[in-house]
């Protein structure tokens, strides 16, 4: 932890009730500088902007998802390729069309991914 730059040599005592002291130890932890609840009363005392780190949590179960349908869509791409790659290596028409019916439920799953990307999507629209 930092040490303070400003020595304090006048100290006062104040009183607060539990339900204050948890409403002060609530903006100290989601303030950016005060580590402590007397620089934080010094801020909000002398009038400084104090800054305080907020999180939307709406945004949170979306972006979650997204990093899972992003994850889904990559595997299924490297599924799409390693069929692609042995098709390319196939000389004869039969095994080629087997690897082309392989491929048919791996577009449909990235068709079904990409949907629930689209929706979400649209949600995002009306969170912002």
């Amino acid at each position: 932890m930092k040490k303070r730059a400003v020595n304090y040599p006048i100290r006062k005592t104040i009183r607060f009730t539990p339900t204050e002291v948890e409403k002060l130890e609530s903006l100290l932890s989601r303030s950016a500088y005060c580590q402590t609840i007397s620089e934080l009363v010094r801020e909000m005392l002398f009038k400084r902007k104090l800054t305080l780190n907020t999180r939307n949590e709406s945004l949170e179960t979306t972006l979650v998802e997204l990093g899972l349908l992003r994850n889904e869509l990559n595997k299924i791409g490297v599924n799409i390729n390693q069929i692609t790659h042995y098709f390319h290596m196939q000389a004869d028409p039969k095994e080629r069309l087997f690897f082309v019916k392989e491929m048919i439920p791996h577009f449909e799953w990235t068709k079904a991914k990409l949907e629930a990307l689209h929706h979400l999507i649209e949600g995002l629209k009306i969170l912002i």
